[in-house]
């Protein structure tokens, strides 16, 4: 069996995504939803009702009382809030251990990009039209999930892939494909399409390092330059991190100042050390 059919052999076998966070997705989409219809569905789901009421009585959002019901915390934290709680919560156990082992991550480190490259494509939004918030954070937190799978087989020929990168010049992802069969960025969206998720979202995330992806459709676009900007921010960065071939033209193609960079990056700053207690980063 080649290294490229060990690999789609793998996303066979990935754990599905909780198929009541995707329904509350779904749900959340609708602006009259009500809370107790949220309710309804979450009240199936022991870890994310769990981890809403954690959530909602975290000190972030300073509540006089503890808040014990699930209707009541739907009330508080509002949809657009509880569907970024609901996506990072369900997506933490995929992050769990040495997620980023193979990239030269230190544990949490994957998942701590992951919150921030959802964070800062949020920031990004107003700038790029036609991206829904939610789906800008959800692809932005999913967009390095084939690292989570492919680090094993990175982790084998990490010499061979850095010999690559150093002796042509090569980025981590053109090495990955040539030695592996497949990037990371590939291998997302493979798992994407299998866990169900929308098709722009899959395309977001298996497209990212492409070389014109800035050229490609909003979210796509968004999800890229966002990624970038976290690197360059020096957050989870790992050994690919180093060769990733960064796009800057990106930020003048859509009118991003640098006065507005300086906020997005204050913003994201402030934006991970409130998620650092919200998603136990």
């Amino acid at each position: 069996m080649s290294r490229l059919e060990e690999i789609l052999a793998l996303v066979k076998h990935v754990p599905p995504f909780p198929k009541v966070a995707q329904k509350v997705a779904e749900m959340l989409n609708d602006p009259d939803v009500g809370a107790s219809a949220l309710a309804e569905v979450i009240q199936y789901d022991q870890a994310i009702t769990a981890n809403v009421l954690k959530i909602c009585n975290a000190a972030y959002f300073g509540l006089p009382r503890k808040v014990s019901s699930l209707d009541e915390a739907l009330v508080i934290v509002g949809n657009d809030t509880l569907k970024d709680i609901i996506i990072a919560s369900s997506s933490a156990r995929f992050y769990k251990g040495a997620a980023g082992e193979g990239y030269r991550l230190e544990q949490g480190e994957l998942w701590k990009h992951s919150v921030a490259v959802g964070i800062m494509a949020k920031e990004l939004v107003g700038r790029i039209k036609g991206v829904d918030p939610g789906s800008a954070f959800t692809a932005g937190l999913l967009h390095d999930i084939g690292k989570r799978f492919l680090g094993s087989f990175v982790a084998v020929d990490f010499k061979r892939i850095m010999d690559k990168v150093s002796r042509e010049g090569s980025s981590f992802v053109e090495a990955e494909k040539e030695l592996l069969g497949a990037t990371h960025a590939e291998l997302g969206g493979m798992i994407m399409k299998q866990w169900g998720f929308p098709e722009e979202i899959e395309r977001a995330v298996s497209q990212h390092h492409d070389p014109d992806a800035l050229e490609k459709e909003p979210l796509t676009a968004l999800v890229t330059l966002a990624n970038a900007l976290v690197i360059t921010a020096g957050i989870g960065v790992g050994a690919d991190g180093l060769s990733v071939k960064m796009q800057g033209q990106g930020l003048q193609r859509f009118g991003i100042s640098t006065m507005h960079l300086e906020m997005c990056m204050a913003n994201l700053l402030m934006e991970l050390d409130r998620a650092e207690e919200l998603f136990s980063i």
